[in-house]
């Protein structure tokens, strides 16, 4: 995330980015893993997105409607979670909220949506998919170490960028090493348009005409008379 130009601006990137990471726990293909914001406003992000993260609502969704978060999907998923978090604080991480059960769902899979600062890249949740209600959140200095910074990673399913400049947007979309890149919103996949993962996320292509050719065998005929 870049500074924003409008007012306002920064406040969506903060709700919209908070929706991508703990939307159903943060199993979902598309859920944000990893955060960057610049350093100069690092901080107010950090503030608005654990804010608008101690008001998300923990509960039994069939028994509550109204409830944001409900449990992860297994026990294995919960260790999984726990051993990211454990090994980003043993290396230095701090612990801005969450970080394990909450009280009222002592059994079972819940887990607090959780957001940790002062990561690296030396620490398993940069390197690793957690597939669970964690935010990692690390600042950088100019537009160059962003764009490394969000390439240094063997996946490259979506990646979601946020600022008000639009040869900005250009540069940054054109250099991501990612299948999506969603500028502004954190809309990762839509029927109309092709789906597909660079590197360790997947091969092949979904949705849009594109998808079609996953379907089709060609074939190369020659025949001399």
């Amino acid at each position: 995330m870049f500074p924003a130009a409008k007012a306002g601006a920064t406040l969506k990137a903060v709700n919209e980015c908070v929706y991508r990471s703990f939307r159903n726990m943060g199993q979902v293909c598309n859920s944000i893993n990893r955060i960057y914001v610049e350093k100069p406003i690092i901080d107010d992000f950090v503030n608005s997105f654990t804010d608008k993260c101690g008001s998300l609502v923990i509960d039994d969704g069939i028994k509550n409607p109204d409830a944001d978060l409900g449990p992860i999907v297994s026990l294995d998923g919960v260790r999984k979670t726990e051993a990211h978090i454990k090994d980003a604080l043993k290396k230095g991480a701090y612990l801005k909220c969450g970080g394990g059960k909450p009280e009222k769902f002592k059994k079972g899979f819940f887990f607090e949506p959780t957001v940790i600062t002062n990561v690296s890249h030396q620490m398993v949740i940069m390197n690793k998919e957690t597939f669970g209600p964690v935010a990692p959140i690390m600042s950088f200095e100019c537009l160059d170490e962003a764009i490394k910074l969000a390439n240094n990673s063997s996946y490259g399913l979506v990646s979601y960028v946020y600022t008000k400049d639009f040869l900005k947007a250009i540069y940054v979309s054109e250099n991501l090493q990612f299948g999506t890149v969603s500028v502004n919103n954190v809309i990762g996949a839509e029927v109309g348009y092709p789906y597909g993962g660079w590197k360790d996320s997947g091969i092949g292509i979904e949705a849009s005409e594109h998808a079609l050719y996953e379907y089709l065998n060609l074939k190369h005929i020659r025949i001399k008379i």
